[in-house]
Formats: C-alpha cells, structure tokens, sequence
C-alpha cells in the first residue's frame, strides 16, 4: 500500500506541474493529497512495526522529521520557483517523491530479509 500510495502521489504532483486547466489542477491536486494521506498511515505502521521494543521513539522520530519536511517544503519551493518556473517546481519536487519511494521500496526488502532471517 505504501509504495502505491507514494507512486499516486508522485503522478499527482508531477501532473500538477503540467497542467494549466484550473479543474482539472484541482482534481490533480486531490490525487496527490490522496496519495499522502494514504502513505502518512503506512508509514506509521511501518516505523512503529520495525521500531519493535522502542516503537514509541520510533514514531516520536518519524512525527519530528515529518514536521521538519512539512516546514522547509515551503522554503525548497520557493527556491525551485526563483530558479525555475512553475513546471520545474513541480517536477524536481515528484523527483525528491520519488526518492522517499525508492527508500520506502528499500525499507521494504530489508524488513521481509529480517523477518526471514
């Protein structure tokens, strides 16, 4: 679920960029809120999953980095757009997406390694 969920995300983010069409910027723009708040859910699954014993410090420190992506993704955007345009921002911001995808799929492999082991 959670790689679908962030995948969702990151079409809508990068469509967002490409489209000038006012509804339809905000059917997109509802295609990407969905995709996040289908991942934040998994992703506090997962750390509380893999934190075991120390699940509550683990989600303490998953809550404090979410906070801090959710205070400098304003500042990262408005650098893209002084840089870039519109289009750009939107793009290189599904690029940093697909980044936490690319961990996320990691993430993944490594806890089923574990659990065989």
């Amino acid at each position: 679920m959670l790689r679908f969920a962030l995948a969702v995300a990151i079409v809508g983010l990068a469509a967002m960029g490409l489209t000038t069409s006012l509804p339809l910027l905000v059917a997109i723009s509802v295609l990407f809120v969905a995709g996040i708040a289908l991942a934040v859910p998994s992703l506090v699954a997962l750390v509380g999953q893999l934190g075991g014993k120390s699940r509550g410090i683990a989600v303490s420190v998953y809550t404090f980095i979410l906070f801090v992506g959710t205070s400098l993704g304003p500042i990262i955007s408005i650098r893209f757009m002084e840089v870039g345009g519109y289009t750009q921002t939107f793009i290189l911001l599904a690029l940093i997406l697909t980044l936490g995808l690319v961990a996320a799929s990691l993430i993944g492999e490594k806890a089923s390694v574990s659990k065989s082991v």
